[in-house]
């Protein structure tokens, strides 16, 4: 009897230990795994929220992932600079991929000035201009504005939205 329990204490201390060394592979896979992801590898989803500088929080589905971040909300379609996101909130916190966008952010700004579309340009600072864009320099947009033009440079922009 006592070497029925010895044999079955010691295999149940075996099983723990198989367990815990089980559990520590799993989360050192897992954090792998976490550590190989960009933040941008967290924008894909049917509703992704995003706390953007200058702009507050949108929401939407992520189009394209690039040189911007192309949010499509149930009205529009938001170009996003990726340095002015502050956050990515989701549900679960998983990983999903959006599309990659090959297109740089000179390319959708000529395209959106092409269209003819007035924007309100939103800067990181909040504040906004609204107008066409007119002109697209190397590192900057310009929107007429009231009469004048604005040139604003990429660094300070954090969303062009359509009006």
């Amino acid at each position: 009897m006592r070497w029925d329990r010895l044999f079955a204490d010691l295999e149940g201390a075996a099983i723990d230990e198989h367990a815990d060394e089980r559990d520590a592979l799993a989360e050192d896979l897992r954090d792998e795994q976490w550590a190989a992801l960009a933040w941008t590898d967290l924008l894909g989803g049917a509703d992704v929220r995003l706390d953007v500088v200058g702009l507050g929080e949108i929401g939407g589905r992520v189009t394209g992932v690039g040189d911007v971040v192309l949010v499509q909300d149930e009205t529009s379609r938001i170009v996003v600079l990726p340095e002015a996101i502050a956050a990515v909130v989701g549900h679960d916190g998983r990983a999903a991929a959006a599309p990659t966008v090959s297109r740089t952010r000179r390319q959708v700004a000529r395209a959106v000035r092409d269209a003819g579309v007035e924007v309100r340009v939103v800067r990181r600072d909040g504040r906004t201009i609204e107008g066409p864009i007119v002109e697209v320099g190397a590192d900057f947009v310009q929107v007429a504005a009231a009469g004048l033009r604005v040139s604003l440079p990429w660094a300070w922009i954090a969303a062009l939205v359509p009006r």
